[in-house]
């Protein structure tokens, strides 16, 4: 029998969960606008398996349903898709949703209805690294291009999460930054200077941006007590240049959605649920992000 997937939303990043998936063994229902989808079928062939919705469809049980909309209707679609579906797992993509009301909404009504994750990399990239169980009390520095820093925040709080064990965000500290209109994304904000966070553990995490970068990120990961120092850098090309703390250099191949999320869907398949951040962790550090800055995201 074939596994069940719902996509809704086949833009660029649809497109790239679709592909993922060896369609022989799905059957792939995919929702979006009636223009993308006559332009699709033009363009690109797609199997007998593949079903196209103008609409939301009703009645339908998946194994997997992927979120891949814009954040701003993410939350309408979400209500739409459990009135009248079920799915036994959930993928979001990143920011969820811009606003904490819908951030509070999302979590009241929907958290018992599935298992729900969201798309971030950041688990995946600090997992590959495999420093968590060495680590003491810790500060993670990531600077970071600027003009990029919200469309990547929360990839950067995830491996920050990820390798403190989740705790809980506690504090922002002063520090020179400023909040201003985004001049890649028209009517969203960005951030430009520094930040600097601090979790219940102690942890730290400061994140600084830069005009002109050879790598879209650059972390470094230092042990208090130990003094132990782990870099590791982002690529344009999507490699990671990783250093550990005995200065030894090698390469990952680095993961997006085309990857990852058939590989996500087999970890969830086998119970693996620590592949990619639940809803849940993503809610405590995108609310309290949101509760602190202020600011639209992207």
């Amino acid at each position: 029998m074939k596994k069940r997937i719902l996509i809704i939303g086949f833009g660029n990043m649809g497109l790239s969960h679709f592909g993922s998936f060896n369609n022989k063994n799905f059957e792939i229902d995919i929702v979006d606008k009636r223009s993308k989808i006559s332009f699709l079928k033009k363009n690109k062939k797609f199997d007998k398996n593949i079903k196209f919705f103008e609409e939301m469809p009703r009645y339908k049980r998946y194994l997997l349903t992927i979120l891949a909309s814009q954040s701003k209707e993410r939350f309408e679609l979400a209500r739409k898709f459990f009135a009248y579906n079920k799915t036994k797992f959930l993928l979001l993509e990143k920011f969820c949703f811009l606003k904490i009301v819908e951030f509070i909404k999302f979590n009241k009504f929907f958290k018992k209805k599935s298992k729900i994750f969201v798309n971030s990399w950041g688990y995946i990239l600090a997992s590959k690294v495999k420093i968590k169980n060495e680590l003491d009390t810790f500060t993670v520095n990531c600077q970071i291009e600027e003009g990029s820093m919200l469309a990547s925040i929360t990839h950067i709080m995830h491996v920050f999460s990820y390798l403190s064990g989740k705790s809980d965000l506690q504090k922002v500290h002063k520090t020179a930054f400023k909040i201003i209109s985004s001049p890649r994304r028209k009517n969203y904000n960005e951030i430009i200077g520094k930040i600097k966070i601090e979790d219940v553990k102690q942890n730290i995490l400061n994140i600084s941006t830069k005009k002109k970068m050879k790598y879209s990120m650059i972390f470094s990961i230092k042990q208090k007590l130990s003094k132990k120092t782990y870099k590791f850098k982002i690529k344009k090309n999507h490699l990671v240049s990783y250093q550990d703390s005995n200065k030894k250099k090698f390469e990952i191949k680095f993961p997006f959605s085309k990857i990852t999320s058939g590989i996500f869907l087999k970890n969830c398949e086998n119970k693996n649920f620590d592949y990619m951040p639940s809803f849940q962790n993503d809610y405590a550090l995108s609310t309290f992000f949101l509760k602190k800055f202020k600011v639209k995201i992207p």
